[in-house]
């Protein structure tokens, strides 16, 4: 019988996102394996190679934590647009978190539609079913005025992707104060479009 894990695959998982935020795709697998306490030999006897290590570690999950969030909506007896702005907290968060693992990956050899073919559904085209289905919904419900639920779903994530993205190139730091105001500053600006006529 082997002798029992001493680190978590999560936690080499952890270390090495931050390695490779740190120090990009060129980040050295010692620098990795040494800040958990592991022989390179032992990294790569859980995760294969560099390449699969690095995908592990910035790839986005296959189902966002927003996702199931989403699909149980809109709640009966919470105002609409309150779970629209809880749900966007979490959103912004997400593409916060993510942007710069994305951009670590694509400056590597990786290609993104390479990457995306990892997934039975690509988390981008997940969460736009997502937001897409929460949006129909409840327009169909009389909670927010009826529209385009597509045309409103790109508006609703590229506010917060570009956020992201933009704060991350730029390198201006982004609390979680900072950006629950701005995200507050989106539903307020989309509510006003969304509110549904008084009868």
């Amino acid at each position: 019988m082997g002798r029992p894990r001493t680190v978590s695959d999560e936690t080499i998982l952890e270390a090495a996102r931050a390695v490779f935020l740190e120090q990009g795709p060129a980040a050295s697998t010692t620098a990795i394996a040494e800040r958990v306490g592991l022989s390179q030999a032992a990294l790569f006897k859980r995760f294969g190679t560099k390449h699969d290590l690095m995908f592990k570690a910035l790839a986005p999950p296959g189902i966002p934590d927003f996702i199931p969030v989403l699909e149980a909506g809109p709640l009966e007896g919470v105002p609409a647009r309150t779970q629209l702005r809880d749900v966007a907290r979490v959103i912004a968060r997400f593409f916060r978190d993510m942007v710069p693992c994305l951009m670590v990956l694509r400056t590597s050899d990786m290609d993104p539609v390479t990457m995306m073919e990892q997934f039975d559904v690509p988390p981008p085209v997940r969460a736009q079913m997502a937001v897409t289905g929460w949006f129909t919904r409840a327009m169909d419900a009389g909670l927010v005025r009826k529209g385009d639920p597509i045309a409103l779903t790109f508006s609703f994530l590229g506010a917060f992707y570009m956020r992201a993205f933009l704060t991350h190139i730029t390198r201006q730091p982004s609390d979680d104060d900072a950006l629950d105001t701005y995200v507050d500053s989106v539903v307020e600006s989309l509510w006003q479009g969304l509110a549904p006529e008084s009868p």
